[in-house]
């Protein structure tokens, strides 16, 4: 029997806790029971910090290429990036002595909705999205008539697919799932002894109750296209109702297909990982939250806030604040699970990769919450358990071999960057965003333990920066008036002449750089310098591309999330600046490229 002590609660109650001794328990998940059964507690034993790399631990440093994968190109690929493009994108980056390929979040977006395009604002951060599935590959290893039939038959929408600028999601799709609709009725056919079909098997096993889940959501949703989960009959509005499970035993061909679609796409992911030649691998992103008519959503309701949603308070870049229409987790709900399905996120996005970026990592110690119909001025922050969950983050990021960046920008708590470094999670660091005042720091006053870039999703590439093509698109779609626009310009003169002034000072360039071109090289050249860990090179900016892949506070007014970077997967490193930026960033960061023939652009 345990000693009890009486103890009062933080809302005054009076409660019994029970001091149990332990002997030494290795890092992992546990239960403490007490003897008699009627009492149990979930205990999590973890590492001091985050996993590490030994080249990284130790001081040495890397670099990489962050694209966002569905605007990679690939001869064939029908409209949109997929893993084969991923893979030859991996394989490019190795020769040119990379060790990464930074993606964005690719996570499972809403199949009967293809017109939601955000990898920021999905259905489910815990599955892939199978629109990335290279289905020539997949109809080839069906390796039916029937397969290879449905193939041809959209052969002509994706060759039109694929010479557009943009992707096309629903016609991408449409396309797509025809074909894999085909595939799965050839895997379905083969016996039960069949390696597929066993390994098929295995994966369903191994994805339990989560998998069984989202597959129900995916064949429910698709019933009801446009309706929201919470418009749904009572009976299916919640996934323990026991009409779920009625709806899964009638309709268990529409479940296997979902989950044939997860099955298909962590193969190919997987392959991908496997022969991409990086020393890191890919370098995943974790979105901070899903939308709130999503499966996630669907799936875990109990342990999500209703009645309000994520956001940011007012600054002075965005005055009015910000509500991301995200429903916040509920910490006590994390608390009592054991932070159960905070560690299967991370686990499930740290599978096939080698490193997992956080984003808005400041939801490890607060969120902001707005009331839902309230502006972000009448939001207010909650705070989280945060030494809990860096435990249960480095416990998941040792288990999966998995470093950890945080993304802490914006209004950051003090003391909040300095614990993440002690918890062995590399900071986030864009140039654009590393001031003195009015002047960009040097390279030396970068910290080591971070990741470095020039420039994000949601900030214009180098070329539109030095063009001011944001600026100009801003006015052209009615964000800014002429006096803003003004004034923008005006100020990105003045910072223009400041960064000048920095990379003259780091020896980044030799004067002030007169084209965009030069000032592209200067750029990679002065992050290369830096003392950082990663440094990371967008597939946008080496392909030279004006025009930004986001415009944040735009949702249908251009094509956020659609564009697609110019050059081929395979000669990104093979443009001109992408010949400058890997010689720089392998010469300073101790590796050697290989000698690679200029790449031309894609048709």
């Amino acid at each position: 029997t345990a000693p009890v002590e009486r103890v009062r609660a933080a809302d005054g109650r009076e409660v019994a806790r029970h001091l149990v001794p332990l002997p030494a328990l290795a890092p992992g998940a546990w239960r403490v029971r007490l003897d008699d059964g009627e009492e149990e507690c979930h205990l999590l034993v973890t590492p001091r910090h985050c996993h590490l790399p030994g080249a990284i631990a130790t001081g040495g440093r890397r670099f990489g290429l962050a694209a966002h994968l569905y605007g990679l190109r690939r001869p064939g690929d029908g409209g949109i990036g997929d893993f084969t493009a991923l893979a030859q994108a991996a394989r490019a980056t190795a020769a040119a002595g990379g060790a990464l390929v930074g993606l964005n979040p690719l996570h499972a977006l809403f199949a009967t909705d293809r017109t939601r395009a955000s990898p920021y604002y999905p259905s489910d951060r815990r599955f892939l999205d199978p629109v990335y599935l290279d289905v020539e590959s997949v109809a080839r290893e069906a390796g039916t008539e029937s397969a290879m039939r449905a193939l041809r038959a959209q052969a002509p929408a994706f060759a039109r697919l694929g010479a557009a600028g943009e992707v096309d999601y629903p016609a991408v799709w449409a396309a797509k799932r025809a074909v894999l609709e085909a595939c799965f009725d050839a895997f379905a056919a083969r016996p039960a002894d069949d390696p597929l079909v066993a390994d098929f098997h295995r994966f369903v096993a191994a994805g339990g109750e989560r998998l069984r889940r989202f597959a129900a959501f995916e064949a429910l949703a698709a019933r009801r296209p446009g309706v929201p989960w919470p418009r749904w009959p009572a009976e299916v509005r919640n996934p323990e109702d026991a009409g779920v499970g009625r709806f899964a035993a009638r309709h268990a061909r529409e479940l296997d297909f979902a989950a044939c679609l997860q099955w298909l796409a962590d193969r190919q992911l997987a392959a991908a990982a496997r022969e991409s030649g990086l020393s890191v691998g890919f370098y995943r992103d974790l979105a901070v939250g899903a939308a709130p008519d999503g499966a996630e959503a669907w799936s875990l309701q109990s342990a999500l806030a209703r009645g309000a949603s994520i956001g940011a308070p007012p600054d002075q870049l965005c005055p009015e604040g910000q509500v991301w229409g995200l429903p916040p987790p509920r910490p006590e709900a994390m608390a009592a699970g054991g932070y159960e399905a905070f560690r299967a996120l991370f686990a499930a996005n740290a599978r096939h990769a080698g490193a997992l970026r956080i984003d808005h990592a400041m939801a490890l110690e607060r969120l902001f919450w707005v009331p839902e119909g309230a502006s972000a001025a009448d939001g207010a922050y909650v705070a989280y358990p945060r030494e809990d969950l860096l435990g249960a983050l480095a416990l998941e990021s040792e288990r999966a071999r998995c470093l950890v960046v945080g993304e802490a920008l914006g209004t950051v708590p003090e003391g909040f960057r300095e614990r993440l470094d002690a918890a062995g999670i590399l900071s986030y660091r864009v140039l654009w965003f590393e001031r003195d005042g009015a002047d960009f720091l040097p390279p030396d006053r970068y910290p080591p333990r971070a990741t470095a870039c020039a420039s994000t999703h949601d900030l214009p590439t180098i070329r539109g920066w030095w063009e001011g093509a944001d600026i100009a698109e801003r006015s052209a779609i009615g964000l800014d008036d002429e006096a803003a626009a003004a004034r923008a310009r005006t100020g990105r003169e003045t910072d223009r002449a400041a960064l000048g002034r920095a990379l003259v000072a780091a020896g980044a360039a030799p004067q002030p750089p007169a084209d965009p071109q030069a000032f592209a090289v200067a750029l990679h050249r002065f992050v290369a310098a830096t003392p950082c860990a990663l440094a990371l090179a967008q597939a946008d900016d080496l392909a030279g591309e004006a025009v930004a892949v986001n415009l944040p506070g735009t949702d249908r007014e251009r094509p956020n999330w659609r564009r697609r970077v110019a050059v081929d997967a395979e000669g990104l490193w093979r443009t001109p600046i992408g010949e400058a930026a890997a010689r720089d960033l392998s010469r300073e960061r101790g590796d050697q490229p290989l000698t690679l023939p200029r790449a031309a652009p894609a048709p």
